[in-house]
């Protein structure tokens, strides 16, 4: 063998293991991913309405029950699907404008490790229905209105049980509901009255409150009335007086009379101002305190609602965080999953064409050698080698057996090639250096292509 070619096979050997080696390991590192990697089961449905496909329809997909997954929209023919990971639970919720909201359970946590790598087909039809339907029982729409779950053996169905229970009472009889519309009605009837009566107390406090003020008005007005004739009646007994002479006795006497009669009408005025005054206060306070009372409760009400609303809201945040970062992971892996594959076919293709160009320069190096021509005289031809290849292709390895066949000589070539990239040679099952196997079969090869 020349200097020149032994050079570049030995060079080409190392590069050659090294290469092997390195796909070995991509190849095991892949394997041993996809192999851990789980099924995941295929959700397919359709959303009806009164017999009819219903498009526009909200599918939303909650892992665990809370956490939001994927949210897709019906298209025209009303059909939706999606693949569901095995290893959670999920709640698959239904909700159309004017329609009932439902949901269903799918059951997934519980499937046994050795079955974890199925990929199951469950198909499905959510029939729609409005709010204002009487004939169904939409209190029981709270609850799931069915359950999916793993049969034990390979694929998942409906919980027989469960669904019959649902199914039970879901229609309503018309007894029953004429009976529920007389409750509605007598119910509606109930809060109206309810309703009128408190306007009309209110009214009748506030007509109450209103003759108060006009009786006390009246009352005043009374009272200066009185106080005006005992001043006349005054100024006519001083005119009288400055006229007549009256007996001081009688004088003081009739003042005495006068100043105890003033004294008796302005207590009993005072009384009277003050019972006034005390249920004008009464009925004040009581508005105040049920104004207060009220505003307390909206003001209650409202800052419920709003601590609710900042809850669903940092939940939502939390949520779509998760689901950011589960997407952009799953879309490196995406990524890396192609960049190895690409990696691999390119390493595989330069292999390839540095077997076939150590092929070509050795026969290449063996022509330029023959210098002169070969003396004829007592040449014998030597036979053509029949040359026969079969290959064996298995999930594991990949064994290709050529088959030499010159004059009563026969050789027997096998190559094994495994999926993770390991390759065995062997010659009449001895088992040879890969570079000596591809020389020999190169050989053979372009013998027989002459």
């Amino acid at each position: 063998m020349p200097v020149l070619f032994a050079n570049f096979i030995d060079k080409l050997k190392a590069h050659f293991i090294g290469v092997v080696l390195l796909f070995s390991f991509f190849a095991l590192s892949t394997n041993f991913a996809s192999a851990q990697a789980p099924g995941m089961l295929e959700f397919e449905g359709k959303t009806t309405k009164d017999g009819k496909t219903l498009s526009g329809a909200t599918v939303i997909v909650f892992r665990n029950g809370t956490i939001e997954q994927e949210k897709i929209k019906t298209g025209k023919n009303g059909k939706f699907s999606f693949s569901l990971v095995f290893g959670v639970d999920y709640k698959i919720a239904f909700s159309y404008p004017g329609c009932v909201d439902m949901h269903l359970m799918v059951y997934t946590s519980k499937l046994p490790k050795e079955k974890n790598n199925i990929f199951p087909l469950y198909v499905t039809e959510v029939p729609f229905f409005e709010t204002t339907n009487t004939s169904v029982r939409i209190s029981k729409y709270k609850n799931p209105f069915n359950k999916v779950i793993y049969d034990g053996k390979k694929g998942f169905m409906d919980d027989e049980a469960y669904l019959a229970q649902f199914t039970k009472d879901l229609l309503i009889s018309q007894e029953e509901i004429n009976r529920i519309l007389a409750e509605k009605a007598a119910k509606e009837k109930a809060e109206k009255d309810k309703i009128l009566a408190a306007e009309k107390a209110k009214k009748d406090a506030e007509e109450k409150i209103k003759l108060d003020a006009i009786a006390k008005a009246a009352y005043d007005a009374r009272l200066i009335a009185e106080a005006k004739e005992r001043a006349a009646e005054l100024a006519r007994l001083k005119e009288a007086g400055n006229n007549k002479e009256v007996p001081v006795d009688q004088s003081m006497e009739t003042e005495a009379i006068r100043l105890q009669r003033e004294k008796e009408a302005k207590n009993l005025m005072a009384k009277k101002n003050k019972e006034i005054k005390s249920n004008y206060e009464n009925d004040l306070l009581k508005m105040v305190a049920e104004n207060e009372r009220v505003a307390k409760q909206k003001a209650y009400s409202k800052q419920k609602e709003v601590a609710k609303t900042n809850t669903v809201i940092a939940q939502m945040r939390s949520e779509a965080d998760v689901k950011a970062k589960s997407d952009k992971l799953r879309e490196e892996q995406k990524l890396k999953k192609k960049e190895l594959l690409a990696n691999q076919q390119q390493k595989n293709n330069e292999i390839r064409k540095l077997v076939e160009a150590a092929a070509f320069a050795e026969r290449s190096v063996r022509i330029s050698n023959q210098k002169t021509l070969p003396d004829v005289k007592g040449y014998k031809q030597k036979e053509s080698p029949n040359f026969a290849v079969s290959v064996d292709e298995g999930m594991v390895k990949t064994t290709r057996n050529t088959t030499v066949t010159q004059g009563k000589k026969m050789d027997t070539y096998r190559k094994e090639t495994y999926f993770w990239g390991t390759v065995y040679c062997y010659k009449n099952d001895i088992e040879i250096d890969e570079l000596v196997y591809n020389k020999e079969i190169a050989f053979f090869s372009a013998y027989q292509n002459k």
